[in-house]
């Protein structure tokens, strides 16, 4: 496999949530100004951000999230969060159901054995909404909580183009049942 790739896991909206999430950038566009609007192919939920990997470590990722346990989980993402370092304007849930905070510390696990990039804080469910947000005036209103409830895990590739960052997804794999509560 020539070259390496930015890789991570994550998960996308289905069509309904990807038209709301839509429709909260453009109102707080209208009201805000922020930033640069994420485009809709690229609006997702990541899991875990792995960084460079060469054409071993992603034959050998693929491999580990095959044998990862996946359930199904719920995640609320009801509160709009401005992280000025990164330039980004998120819609951000507290984690709080199991499966997927097992899921995410998994996937640290699994970034740790492949010498991937691993995550130095908690799990912090959110959708970019906005980029290159320096600034950021928070509505006097709340969004609609947008509850995700994916089918599948994703593995993510982040391609810069000409037009910007494109995520291209190389693998899908299913979420199973659930086997514990929240």
């Amino acid at each position: 496999m020539p070259g390496n790739k930015r890789l991570f896991l994550g998960f996308s909206p289905d069509n309904a949530q990807t038209a709301s999430l839509q429709r909260l950038q453009h109102k707080l566009g209208e009201v805000t100004g922020t930033g640069v609007d994420v485009t809709p192919a690229n609006l997702h939920m990541t899991l875990a951000f792995l960084g460079q990997a060469d054409g071993t470590q992603e034959v050998a990722l693929r491999k580990e999230i095959t044998g990862l346990a996946k359930p199904r989980f719920r995640q609320q993402l009801d509160t709009l969060v401005h992280w000025p370092g990164a330039g980004v304007v998120c819609l951000w849930g507290k984690a709080e159901d199991s499966a997927l905070i097992e899921m995410f510390a998994a996937t640290q696990r699994i970034a740790a054995k492949l010498g991937l990039h691993q995550s130095e804080h908690t799990f912090n469910p959110h959708v970019t909404l906005f980029r290159k947000a320096r600034q950021f005036q928070p509505p006097d209103w709340q969004p609609e909580p947008l509850i995700l409830t994916p089918d599948a895990l994703h593995l993510y590739q982040s391609q810069s183009t000409a037009t910007g960052v494109q995520y291209h997804i190389l693998q899908s794999w299913p979420m199973t049942e659930q086997h514990h509560g929240a």
